[in-house]
């Protein structure tokens, strides 16, 4: 049985997390109370989260992976030592990447502006995404 690893992140709104997971191929789900994950022989292990990727769509052998929404908010990654070979800190940047997106195309949204799309621009610092909006 692999051991769960828990991150913290700075996440906070469900429908960005979810829609961010979708972006990188997830289709997650998402409970108002948290449930138990899964471990990979199928067992209920004893780590809780509100925001879960089964297990299939992670791997054949692998756990869960959850986020876990804190009391103040934030919510927590949990995600076994197996699949961090796969999905730790650096997919879980990428999670929060795509999060920060979503969450700025909303925001930019709801004051009119309009989303056009999304480019990988050359910096002096390296690749970057640019997030382009229009006036309504």
């Amino acid at each position: 049985m692999s051991k769960y690893d828990q991150f913290q992140t700075v996440m906070t709104e469900p429908e960005h997390l979810c829609a961010a997971l979708r972006e990188l191929g997830f289709q997650p789900e998402y409970h108002e109370q948290p449930v138990h994950l899964e471990g990979y022989h199928g067992d209920k292990r004893q780590e809780t989260a509100h925001v879960v990727i089964p297990r299939r769509q992670v791997g054949g052998a692998s756990n869960d992976i959850g986020f876990f929404r804190e009391p103040d908010g934030q919510f927590r990654a949990i995600v076994s030592e197996f699949d961090q070979r796969s999905y730790g800190k650096l997919w879980l940047g990428k999670v929060s990447q795509f999060y920060k997106e979503k969450q700025t195309v909303a925001t930019a949204e709801q004051k009119g502006y309009t989303f056009l799309g999304r480019e990988m621009i050359q910096t002096a610092k390296g690749p970057t995404v640019q997030l382009r909006f229009g006036v309504r």
